[in-house]
């Protein structure tokens, strides 16, 4: 089970920051060329558009993995131990069932509205979005992990 866990850290980690890196090379590229020569692509905005939202999503999955993502705790710093265990458990169990809406949620919006084409590059859209439902997969693979680890140090 860690060398699933390990190879899909690995993974997310490696496609983020390969993404980060492409889409900062795109902004600078597209910079340079307004600025210097008065060229603009309107495709070319869009992608770094679709990369921002990307690397908005998976680094939202990474920060969640790394314990960092945005929680309150002011309530439950104040339980004891055990209690804070159960509660935290709670809490992994309601984002469980938060990702899933997200993803049934997702893809009956994708079905809707997915093939809609984006006006520069000229995909359907439905690419774009799917990074919902993916990102909620991952999601969810690390909050499981999160219940388990909870669980198992209880005992």
């Amino acid at each position: 089970m860690n060398r699933i866990i390990e190879i899909v850290d690995s993974l997310l980690m490696k496609i983020t920051i390969n993404v980060i890196a492409l889409m900062t090379i795109t902004i600078i590229i597209s910079v340079f060329l307004r600025y210097l020569f008065g060229i603009s692509y309107v495709w070319v905005q869009e992608l770094i558009v679709f990369m921002f939202i990307f690397t908005t999503f998976f680094g939202s999955v990474l920060a969640f993995r790394r314990g960092e993502h945005l929680s309150i705790d002011i309530f439950s710093i104040k339980f004891p131990d055990k209690a804070k265990k159960i509660v935290n458990i709670f809490f992994d169990i309601s984002i469980l069932y938060l990702y899933w809406q997200v993803i049934k949620v997702s893809f009956k919006w994708i079905n809707k509205v997915g093939n809609v084409v984006t006006p520069g590059i000229r995909i359907p859209m439905k690419y774009l979005y799917f990074i919902l439902p993916l990102s909620a997969v991952f999601m969810i693979f690390y909050v499981v992990i999160d219940v388990y680890q909870r669980i198992k140090n209880c005992n």
